[in-house]
């Protein structure tokens, strides 16, 4: 900046910033709307790309597509003799989804193709033949022809032509989808007359095999009927009836009257015998007691009466087992045989006790008619009670024999009876279905046409395709903006820096094209008192006195900051020299109009006084010792010497201020010297240009050589993000007040 404005006495408007911020983790990510803000020109460019390729590409390709569809009326079908009710829907769904599958079958498609085979219709045209005719063709050199049937196919299994039976009505729809509407109107039609066709043929021919199949059932079921009769007959030919019944129930009655009397002969045998032991030990010697008991417990267990009572009680209990496990807990002859089971239990001790009475008696009287004569009259009548019961037993097993037999007999005739039935049900179920038949022959057809092919509607896809383009444009677009904000690692912001290096910001200076011209001198100046404020408060050490500035690369407001920060520094009243320190491109003297004739830095390291190398601005009193290109190649071994660091420390002890402008630190090593001759070092940053990595890299560079790093001024950003942040109003107020008290 070349003419800076007469300071004020009083600073006004400055914040003075003094911070250290610990760096932001590496991977951190950019706000998302900031970066594709930021790069708008992107999504703009893309957009448009993506738009103008894209749309005019869907409208001029992309055809819109007519749906046809025909309709062939099903009527619902007879039910099937084996079902329970007429007009079973279940089968009416089988025989809709038959006649479906019938449309597609090769015979309808060959039927198609014929029909249409001389109609060139473009819907083939762009079809490949099957691959196997296609190799057969070549290689016989004959000309390779479509198969239209093979096309059909591939049309029907890409949903191109959809034949489906409606579930909901009685239709089966046939629809194809083509790009001309004439063509998928013949196809269409040409579906539903061979169709039709095809199922007027096939319907016929299968009533008359349905007839024919039923005529032979009918016969099959006669013979049977005659077979399972005439079983029955020859069944009850023995007996003169094919109803047993009487005859088994007087078998079992026969049967319970010969146990009983068995129950009595056994009776009769068990007090024979006990009879003749009591006599033949009453003839010989008196019976000892335990003797006694044992005959005792032995006559209780045999007395029939006993023996009947106890097995009644086990029958009953068995019965009340079962009972309860197939009753309920509550059911009143489960409860009835609870009840009788503990009344026998009851009546068992006494009739125990009976049978020891009727034992004692009987010994009694044995004892007192004992006798050789009694003995032989007993084993007499026990002889022919033994032979009795045995004869009793003989013709219980004969009629017990003869009545299974009869059993066996009648299940017999009533499985016969019951095929006859189930045979005879069969029979007339069979004559009802061919009445059936016969009357369906003089019913109308179950297919009929609906309707033929008609325009169903037209499906134009290229207004989604295009608001699909234009929305895939707008994402690209987006998308690439992101990557490419994320990809730029330019500072932005004073922010980016202190969270993203760790490198204290020591100012900023505003950009020119966020400020009114007006306004612009007050923010310059502004800016650069907060710059010296804040130099001056670091470490408490004032601003040093030999102040090197550099940039971690070119075209980084280096040079234009180092003269701004000297002239204010000059005007506040310091003693101030400047030193173009850059010998490889020297800028200071062509940006301060210096006169072609000034000496240079060169000449005072080879011996020349500094009164006769330095020019004096008189407008702002600021010293410069200026460079050019004499030395460009061999700047690095001049800046190297050991006299230039101890003759810039000379020249210092009559200055305030030394500032030092150096190349770039990442391009060149003579910052490096510079910055070990200088007091202190300020690293300057342009927001949009400068990287945060290399940025990062100069100060590690310079800490390396243990230089003195007091931050960073960052050049060019926004008003919102600048470290002055006075609202211009208070800058025309201030102007104005200025002027009123000039006039006075």
């Amino acid at each position: 900046m070349n003419n800076l404005e007469r300071n004020y006495e009083q600073v006004v408007g400055q914040d003075i910033v003094n911070f250290e911020t610990a760096p932001e983790p590496a991977n951190e990510k950019p706000k998302l709307v900031t970066g594709i803000l930021r790069r708008w020109y992107i999504v703009f460019v893309i957009f448009f790309v993506v738009c103008g390729l894209g749309l005019p590409a869907i409208w001029l390709l992309i055809d819109s597509v007519h749906h046809v569809t025909g309709a062939i009326r099903i009527a619902p079908i007879m039910a099937d003799i084996l079902a329970k009710d007429k007009g079973d829907i279940s089968n009416y769904e089988v025989f809709m989804n038959t006649q479906a599958e019938m449309i597609t079958s090769d015979q309808v498609l060959q039927r198609v193709a014929d029909d249409l085979q001389d109609k060139n219709l473009s819907f083939f045209e762009n079809e490949a033949v099957s691959p196997m005719q296609k190799l057969k063709q070549r290689l016989k050199g004959m000309e390779v022809k479509p198969d239209l049937v093979w096309l059909l196919k591939q049309a029907i299994a890409s949903q191109t032509i959809l034949i489906r039976a409606d579930p909901t009505t009685e239709l089966i729809k046939i629809k194809v989808k083509s790009l001309h509407s004439s063509e998928a109107i013949q196809i269409v039609d040409a579906f539903i007359n061979n169709a039709m066709a095809v199922g007027q043929t096939t319907s016929s021919q299968d009533e008359d095999l349905n007839l024919s199949l039923l005529e032979a059932e009918k016969r099959a079921v006669e013979s049977e009927i005659d077979y399972q009769r005439q079983t029955i007959h020859r069944l009850a030919e023995q007996y003169g009836t094919d109803t047993l019944s009487g005859r088994q129930e007087m078998a079992i009655q026969r049967i319970v009257a010969l146990q009983a009397e068995l129950i009595k002969t056994e009776a009769n045998r068990v007090a024979l015998e006990a009879e003749v032991k009591l006599l033949e030990r009453t003839k010989e010697s008196p019976i000892p007691s335990d003797e006694l008991l044992k005959m005792r417990q032995e006559y209780i267990n045999k007395d029939p009466s006993v023996i009947a009572f106890a097995n009644d009680i086990a029958l009953l209990e068995r019965d009340l087992i079962i009972s309860d496990h197939t009753l309920t807990s509550i059911n009143a002859d489960l409860k009835l045989k609870s009840i009788l089971l503990d009344a026998m239990k009851a009546r068992l001790p006494e009739i125990k006790e009976q049978a020891s009475a009727d034992f004692d008696k009987l010994l009694t009287e044995q004892i007192r008619t004992a006798g050789e004569s009694d003995l032989i009259r007993a084993r007499t009548k026990l002889e022919h009670t033994i032979e009795n019961e045995k004869l009793l037993r003989e013709t219980i097993e004969k009629e017990d024999a003869e009545t299974i037999k009869l059993g066996q007999m009648q299940l017999q005739i009533e499985d016969a009876q019951d095929k006859l039935e189930i045979s005879k049900q069969r029979y007339e179920a069979v004559l009802q279905r061919i009445q059936d038949l016969e009357l369906q022959r003089k019913r109308p057809a179950r297919m009929s046409v609906h309707y033929y092919a008609q325009t169903l509607f037209v499906e134009d896809e290229r207004i989604k395709y295009s608001a699909a383009i234009v929305f895939l444009g707008l994402v690209i677009g987006l998308w690439l903006a992101y990557i490419r904000d994320k990809a730029d690692l330019r500072l932005r912001t004073p922010e980016d820096v202190a969270k993203r290096t760790g490198i204290r910001i020591i100012g900023t200076t505003t950009s020119l094209n966020n400020v009114k011209p007006s306004f612009l001198p007050q923010q310059i100046i502004c800016d650069y008192q907060t710059i010296r404020a804040n130099l001056g408060l670091l470490d408490g050490e004032g601003i040093p006195k030999k102040l090197v500035v550099t940039s971690p690369g070119m075209k980084e407001g280096k040079t234009t900051f180092v003269i701004n920060l000297a002239t204010s520094m000059a005007e506040a009243g310091k003693k101030v020299l400047l030193i173009d320190g850059d010998l490889r491109k020297p800028d200071i003297a062509r940006l301060l109009n210096l006169p072609k004739e000034s000496r240079g830095l060169q000449d005072v390291l080879c011996g020349i006084k500094l009164e006769r190398a330095v020019y004096s601005i008189p407008s702002t009193g600021l010293d410069v010792l200026a460079a050019d290109f004499r030395d460009a190649v061999d700047a690095y071994e001049l800046l190297a010497l050991p006299s230039t660091a101890k003759y810039i420390s000379e020249v210092s002890k009559q200055y305030d201020h030394v500032i030092i402008d150096t190349p770039p630190v990442l391009a060149f090593p003579d910052a490096l010297i510079w910055a070990k001759i200088g007091d202190a070092v300020i690293l300057t940053s342009f927001t949009g240009h400068t990287t945060l990595p290399d940025l990062r890299e100069s100060k590690e560079r310079l800490m390396q050589i243990n230089a003195r790093v007091l931050g960073t001024v960052v050049s060019s950003v926004d008003v919102e993000h600048s470290y002055y942040r006075q609202d211009y109003s208070y800058y025309a107020q201030s102007a104005k007040a200025r002027l009123r008290r000039k006039s006075i």
